[in-house]
């Protein structure tokens, strides 16, 4: 339940936050002292990097989405086999001297 909420929040904010930045481009743009041509050239400057940062965003999305399923597919398979990762629990003090 807790989950179901907290996706649904993050995607809220995210779907405001692209709407709120989309609405206070054109507002900027419409209010700016510009002639219509020089407006015009805005507008489709403001649009083509909206779509690359878009693309940026998608694209990282991505690479973490497929860093993550091949670390749950790597899991799997230990599972699977029934053998697991050791990890070397370490003090403190070895991980300050290590850093």
């Amino acid at each position: 339940m807790k989950k179901e909420m907290g996706k649904r929040r993050s995607g809220s904010f995210l779907t405001g936050l692209l709407i709120g930045g989309a609405l206070g481009g054109v507002a900027g743009l419409l209010f700016a002292p510009k002639s219509g041509s020089e407006l015009r050239a805005d507008i489709k400057t403001t649009g083509q990097r909206a779509v690359e940062g878009t693309k940026g965003f998608i694209d990282e999305v991505n690479r973490q989405a497929s860093e993550k399923r091949e670390r749950a597919r790597n899991l799997w398979s230990c599972v699977k086999r029934e053998t697991f990762p050791q990890y070397k629990a370490e003090s403190a003090e070895e991980s300050v001297r290590e850093g």
